[in-house]
């Protein structure tokens, strides 16, 4: 398995960092982050001793491809989706990555896709929060960001002072100072606490 790989030469932090700096050094720009993330390869496969550029190229087409091949929507997205749009409520997809799952039929039943190349910026760059909500006309004292990392989607959500939700499908967040749920099936009944015109 590629993460197993990855794994012998680079903690997931490193391989995190080297993400990190490599979209830094690019801007954000249409293909910025597809180059960002083979920027990324090259710094770890460099870190390992590979200086081999073919080895860079087979290294990140591997990568997406099982990527691409392995992201499939949890089974409640589409039935909590339907359920969210029948109360009328605005979704956006907002994500960093640009994979092909953004294709899924699912994202075509959201009002909004929002990548980070379409802002520009990543999260949890604030930018990036209050773009999508620009975009799909949103307010921060009315906008719910539901995601499964606390650091990269919920704190800086929070943070801004809209309300955040974390997905914690493997029950490893137990002490987070946010709500939390562990299937999207409990997110409608946890929505309804929200106060009304807040």
């Amino acid at each position: 398995m590629l993460s197993d790989a990855i794994d012998r030469f680079v903690t997931s932090g490193e391989l995190q960092a080297a993400r990190d700096r490599a979209a830094r050094d690019l801007r954000m720009v249409p293909g910025a982050l597809a180059r960002a993330r083979e920027e990324s390869f090259r710094q770890i496969l460099v870190l390992g001793g590979v200086t081999d550029e073919t080895v860079v190229v087979r290294t990140n087409t591997a990568f997406f491809a099982a990527r691409d091949a392995a992201l499939l929507p949890y089974d409640d997205v589409e039935e909590v989706v339907g359920a969210l749009l029948d109360r009328g409520l605005t979704l956006v997809a907002a994500t960093n990555g640009n994979s092909a799952m953004v294709q899924a039929p699912i994202f075509r039943r959201m009002h909004l896709l929002w990548t980070a190349e379409d802002a520009r910026v990543a999260k949890p760059d604030p930018a990036f929060f209050f773009g999508a909500m620009e975009r799909s006309g949103a307010r921060v004292e009315t906008t719910l960001m539901v995601g499964d990392r606390m650091d990269n989607d919920v704190a800086p959500a929070l943070a801004l002072g809209m309300y955040g939700v974390l997905i914690d499908r493997d029950s490893r967040a137990l002490d987070v100072d946010a709500p939390r749920v562990e299937s999207l099936r409990d997110l409608p009944a946890l929505i309804e606490v929200v106060p009304s015109g807040a």
